[in-house]
Parts: C-alpha cells; structure tokens; sequence
C-alpha cells in the first residue's frame, strides 16, 4: 500500500499510527498498539467512510486489548453503522455496564433498535443519551439522532429530534433544511415550506431549495407558488433542468397550456432526447384540441421508442375525441399490450365502447382493468352502472361487494351499491349501505339519486337522511 501524505492526516500522531497499522497489514509482522493509538487508526477509517476497514483495525485492536471496554463499544458502533443491528447488540451485551454511565452506549443501542423497527425502544434510549451527553456535544448527538431516523424512514420521529437541535441552536440553517425535507416525507407539507423559508432565511440563494418548494406547492395543487417557486430556482441558476420541466407541468396543471408548451419546447431544447416532456407537451395540444400537433407529438415518440405506452394512449384520446373510434380502439389496445399494467388504457377502453354502446365489450376491458387495479374506484363504478345498463343488476352488486375489500369506506362505492340494492328491489339492504355513506359524506348522496331517481320519495330513503342530519 503506498504511503499517504502527511497533509491527509489531522495529526502526526495519527499518521504514525495509521502508517504503522497499514506496514503491519502488509507485513504480516506482528505491532504493538495501545488502545489510543489503535482507535486513531479505528477514527482515521471513519472519517474516511471505510468502516470495514476500520472493523478490521477494531478486530486487530482486540486481538491485542480482549478486555477493552472501550474498543467492544466501538466494534458495536461500527456494525450498527454498517446496518448490522444484531451482531451490534451482541457487542454492546458486553459492556453493559457502561449503559448507566455511558452516552455512547445508549445512542449506539439506539440506532440499532432503529434498524430494526422497534423505534419506541430506540426512543428511550436516545432520551438516555440526552441526559448523559455534554452540553457542548448535544447539538451534534441531535443531528446524528435525527439523521438516522431520518434515513431509515422514520420522518416523525426525526423532526422531534430536530426540532430538540433547533432549540439548541436556532441559527444551524441545517436543522431547517432537515425539518423541511423530513416534514415534505410525512406529508406536513405547510410546515415543510416553512421549514424551508426559515433556511432561505440563512440561504436566499438556494436554488435546490426554491426547486423543493415548487415540488411541494405542486403536491398541494398550489400551481401559482410552484411556479414562482421553479422560477426562483430558474433565476438562480438559468441551466436547472429539472426546474423548468417542473414550471412546465406546473403550468400544465394549472390549465395555462399555451405557456406550458412555450417552457416544454425550451425544455426540448436543452435535452431533444425527453419523449416525457414530449408527451406532456402532446397532452397539452390535446387540452388547446390542436389534434393534428398532438398526434406529431405522439408519432414522433413512437419513432423513437415504439414501447413508450403513454404515446399510444396519447393517440388514442385524440382519435376518441376526434369520434375516430377504431382507431381510438387499436390504439387503447397497443398502449396495454406494450404496459399491462396500464389501466387507465382500459378504462378509457371501457369508456369508449359504452360511447358506441358495445356494453359486453365494455365490461370485458373494466372487468380486466379491475382485476389489474383493484383501488380503481371509477373503473369499478363504470363497470357495475354498464352490467345494469346489460341488466344483470346482481352481477353490479357482486362486483361492488367486491371492490369493498380494498375499497371498505369509500361512499362512491357504498352509495352505488345501495343504489343496486334498491333498484333489485332489496330495500332493506339497499337502507343499510344508504345510511353508512350517507355517515360517510352527505353531499355525495346525488350518486345514489341519479342512479334510483324514484327513491327520492321514498319514507325510509328520508327517515335516514333525517335521522342523520339531526345527530
């Protein structure tokens, strides 16, 4: 192994000692270390991001120190940070008796206990670290309690831990653009932006965090501030991709086509390889019904890629609004052969042939759309209004009881079922799924109406809905 130069070494000390330790490797001849000096070598590896190698220095040190206390606890650190829970807690079961006494032990059983779910129990112990830990190294304990939280995916509980760091100290901007990230992930999404704005505060001219903003403002329907925001981030730096291909969906989504085909079209410029921003441009040109520019859009996709689904789609929307019907057919078909899991292709398939009321063939492309997506509420509703329009009324409540396994409180599903109900002549039953959607969402009840108008009248329809309404 070559030498390293001594400027790669905080100190002399550990340069000697990180030399010496890689000669012995090399070697094979056997040196003598010193506790100290055999976790210089341990803490060089570590802040280098080598913790295997660093392991092996810990397993050298306690071939030397078997009783060492301190080399056992940190053999336990170095497999619990290379996700080795098990093997972590089996090392700390050594040197229990530093638990009481020992900050370290508890944030290291900690982190374990994260990795290995049990986040209550890891709770507790990092309360213990807390209370241990001195004052001038808390800020920094805080931190690497919440950023473990954090990347095993315990959102909430890292903002706990966070929030402790900020009260530590409110001027770490690092805190805030932690808070803001770990909030964006647990759905908090106001308190995620203004996790963020407190890091502007510390950093204006952030451009990733404008750009995160955006993101967040586009997740809530804010269109307007995702906008401004991806145009922070535009203006900060001109050659941020991503921002403006997200201004564009923004724009897109905000119904403002002209100006999201404007921004799609300098996206394309930059990167004439993105079929997405081609398609979405597609779909824009659908929205302004420029059908001939969106189906340029489509074809010039499907040249480039003849397995890109949302192409064929595309082109099947335009050919359905057009009333160009077997090819809105052909192309609903070769959008799910080429993505069997597009459903949305069979929906819009079932769509169009109740439109050319072909109802068997209807029910054929539901059903399967169904089978695929079994959380496709409008799929199952289409499905059981068309079995109706067939009149095969049992088999629309069969398939509603059905969708109830993965649907169980969704009131569209429950007010059409007792709609079906009624309509079969089963008003008994039809009264018991009436009353549960009716608790659900009242003002959804003009679904159960417009499938069983004549129910309108009826004493016990009304006696339910009193009922309720008066609770």
């Amino acid at each position: 192994m070559q030498e390293r130069s001594e400027e790669y070494f905080e100190d002399k000390e550990m340069a000697s000692n990180v030399k010496r330790y890689e000669a012995m490797m090399k070697s094979g001849v056997f040196t003598y270390f010193d506790v100290e000096d055999i976790e210089n070598v341990i803490n060089f590896y570590i802040d280098n991001n080598q913790l295997l190698n660093a392991q092996k220095a810990c397993a050298s040190g306690l071939s030397i120190h078997p009783t060492s206390q301190e080399l056992k606890l940190k053999n336990a650190q170095l497999y619990v940070g290379r996700g080795m829970a098990t093997e972590g807690l089996q090392w700390l079961n050594m040197v229990k008796e530093l638990s009481a006494a020992n900050y370290e032990f508890c944030l290291t059983k900690g982190m374990a206990m994260v990795l290995l779910g049990k986040t209550s129990k890891a709770d507790k112990q990092f309360d213990k670290a807390l209370n241990m830990v001195p004052f001038p190294e808390k800020e920094d304990v805080l931190f690497n309690i919440g950023d473990a939280l954090e990347n095993s995916g315990n959102y909430n509980l890292a903002i706990h831990y966070y929030k402790k760091g900020v009260y530590e100290n409110p001027k770490n901007e690092e805190y805030y653009f932690k808070l803001g990230f770990c909030a964006d992930r647990a759905g908090l999404y106001k308190e995620s932006i203004d996790y963020y704005q407190k890091y502007l505060d510390f950093n204006p001219f952030a451009e990733n965090v404008w750009y995160n903003i955006g993101i967040i403002y586009n997740k809530i329907e804010d269109y307007m501030n995702a906008i401004e925001a991806y145009d922070y981030a535009i203006a900060l730096n001109s050659e941020y991709q991503d921002a403006t291909f997200n201004k564009a969906n923004a724009l897109a989504n905000a119904e403002k086509h002209d100006e999201a085909i404007k921004v799609y079209q300098e996206y394309l410029m930059n990167n004439p390889q993105s079929l997405t921003a081609k398609y979405y441009m597609g779909e824009c040109f659908i929205q302004q019904k420029a059908y001939e520019k969106a189906l340029d859009c489509f074809n010039f996709i499907i040249k480039e890629d003849d397995q890109f689904a949302e192409a064929y789609y595309g082109k099947a929307m335009v050919y359905d609004e057009l009333n160009e019907f077997l090819d809105a057919i052909t192309c609903y078909n070769k959008a799910f052969e080429t993505d069997d899991e597009n459903t949305d292709a069979l929906f819009s398939l079932g769509n169009l042939y109740v439109k050319m009321e072909q109802y068997e063939d209807a029910v054929e492309a539901l059903s399967k759309a169904v089978s695929i997506n079994k959380f496709d509420i409008e799929a199952w509703l289409l499905n059981a209004e068309v079995l109706d329009k067939l009149g095969r009324i049992e088999e629309s409540i069969r398939s509603l009881m059905e969708s109830l396994e993965y649907l169980p409180e969704n009131e569209d599903v429950l007010f059409a079922l007792s709609a079906y109900y009624y309509r079969s002549g089963n008003v008994e039953e039809a009264l018991i799924w009436f009353e549960k959607a009716y608790i659900l969402d009242k003002d959804k009840v003009d679904l159960f109406f417009r499938i069983c108008e004549d129910a309108k009248e009826n004493k016990e329809i009304n006696l339910v809905m009193n009922k309720i309404l008066k609770s």
